[in-house]
């Protein structure tokens, strides 16, 4: 579990990943990247649970995620009653789990500000805070978009793009993410609204 911490977070926050995940036994994965969430906490039958993450993020980016679900964790094992899957108890609890990563030692200035003021209130996602996402995204392995590519929020609807090699019509926003319609199934995906697509011809 180590070796796997190791490769997706910043160095100087494994010691502390390894105790969460002591102190909360889990099991782990690394995912294709998926469309709609960056990670997943889920709750098997016989009661094992599993924390899932993207592959494609960043170090820091993964690190939040990572600490994300393992406060969902927490909730789950915490309280009898399940409460608001990102109400006041996970908020709370983000916050305390979260607190001692808040150091310049294993953030970056440009990422620091923007995370320490979404931490004052944390959302579903870091998708609520354009401002920590635009931070993060200086430190993504992809390389930056150039001139063919935009935020999908950026897009007016109906206008079509490719996402992942399909095509897609830009439907409404909801909240952070836009409710896309993929041209060839008719099936419709809520896509982050930040996710980079690229323009059709």
């Amino acid at each position: 579990m180590k070796d796997l911490f190791t490769s997706h977070i910043p160095a100087e926050a494994v010691p502390y990943c390894q105790q969460l995940f002591t102190q909360y036994p889990f099991l782990f994965r690394v995912t294709r990247p998926r469309r709609t969430k960056f990670g997943d906490f889920r709750v098997f039958p016989d009661g094992q649970v599993q924390i899932t993450v993207n592959a494609d993020l960043n170090p820091y980016a993964f690190l939040i995620t990572l600490v994300h679900e393992i406060a969902h964790l927490v909730v789950h094992r915490t309280y009898r009653r399940r409460p608001q899957p990102h109400g006041k108890a996970w908020q709370t609890t983000f916050q305390r789990l979260m607190q001692p990563l808040l150091t310049e030692q294993i953030f970056p200035a440009p990422i620091l500000p923007p995370l320490q003021t979404y931490m004052l209130r944390p959302a579903a996602t870091t998708g609520g805070s354009p401002a920590l996402v635009q931070a993060l995204r200086q430190y993504d392995r992809r390389p930056q978009p150039d001139g063919t590519q935009v935020s999908l929020k950026d897009l007016p609807e109906g206008q079509s793009f490719i996402f992942r090699k399909k095509i897609y019509v830009r439907g409404a926003l909801r909240r952070t993410r836009v409710v896309c319609k993929e041209v060839s199934s008719g099936v419709s995906y809520a896509i982050l609204a930040h996710a980079w697509v690229d323009r059709c011809e």
